[in-house]
């Protein structure tokens, strides 16, 4: 049996059409990781600063400088989050503070990539997305209800950087060793579920466990990775569940929904991505992709 009919055979009897995926070709965007930082943290409290009444922003999921997420395997380049959830206020302004943060960042001239509702905001749970110019950080603005009879939630920022090469004069990073088959099955995996971590947008659970295992059938090989969120609103789960339905179908991933779960696979990687709710109100993610070692045998 091929790895993709053991792979469909394993993985719910999933059938898809298979096509390439293409992509474009990355700008050579060069600056350290503090003015990457700097830039972030300034573009947020654009946004802060014209908040009434004022919140405390609080880290909220990832922050500071990692791996371009845009990037499959070992990489030269890196790329900033950083996300504040924005409490001390009471719930029922949180609509308020998203509306305010938006208007900032338009008087700074920055453009509009998604609006919710083509600017409806009579929905409690309004989110914008907008992109700085020329330098073109991303920004994301939304609500997560927590009382549906009040409407009353809890705003979020987050400011991403484009994926950059740190500028001469940082240590420089010893070059990429050769991969196993093991390795290079391992950061394949990884790195889509990097990316998936990224579009769902919501905080990896506190105790922050992951699961790294091989997994074998009569025919083939796989790496599998799976962790969860933070236990989360409905309102906020379902969110982040079109998150990671856009990214898929953004990414030329093929996704179908199965009882009770997303079910995508890549078709360049042949790699599988399942997402489902958990009983805590936790979304709970699984990447499984074929192993490198057994790809190669069938060359």
């Amino acid at each position: 049996m091929s790895t993709r009919k053991a792979m469909a055979a394993m993985l719910l009897g999933l059938t898809l059409t298979l096509t390439a995926c293409g992509g474009a070709g990355n700008q050579r965007i060069t600056m350290d990781d503090q003015q990457a930082i700097t830039r972030a943290e300034e573009i947020a409290h654009q946004a802060l600063g014209a908040m009434s009444p004022k919140p405390l922003p609080k880290r909220d999921g990832r922050y500071g400088v990692g791996a371009c997420l845009a990037d499959s395997g070992p990489s030269e380049r890196e790329q900033v989050h950083i996300s504040y959830r924005l409490e001390g206020v009471p719930g029922s302004v949180s609509q308020q503070l998203v509306r305010q943060a938006r208007d900032a960042w338009v008087a700074q001239g920055y453009k509009f990539k998604t609006e919710s509702g083509d600017g409806d905001w009579s929905k409690p749970d309004p989110y914008v997305s907008m992109r700085t110019v020329p330098d073109d950080f991303w920004m994301e603005l939304e609500v997560s209800v927590r009382d549906k009879a009040t409407g009353d939630g809890v705003a979020y920022i987050t400011v991403t950087s484009p994926c950059y090469f740190p500028k001469s004069g940082k240590t420089a990073s010893p070059p990429p060793r050769a991969l196993s088959a093991d390795d290079a099955s391992q950061q394949r995996v990884l790195a889509h579920s990097s990316r998936i971590y990224d579009a769902l947008r919501v905080p990896h659970a506190p105790s922050g466990a992951t699961e790294l295992r091989t997994v074998e059938d009569d025919s083939a090989t796989y790496v599998h990775h799976a962790w969860a969120t933070a236990p989360l609103t409905e309102d906020r789960a379902a969110r982040a569940m079109a998150r990671a339905r856009a990214y898929f179908e953004g990414s030329g991933w093929r996704v179908r929904t199965v009882p009770s779960r997303m079910v995508a696979l890549h078709p360049a990687d042949e790699v599988v991505a399942q997402l489902a709710p958990g009983h805590d109100g936790a979304l709970l993610v699984g990447i499984t992709g074929p192993a490198v070692a057994v790809l190669r045998a069938e060359a």
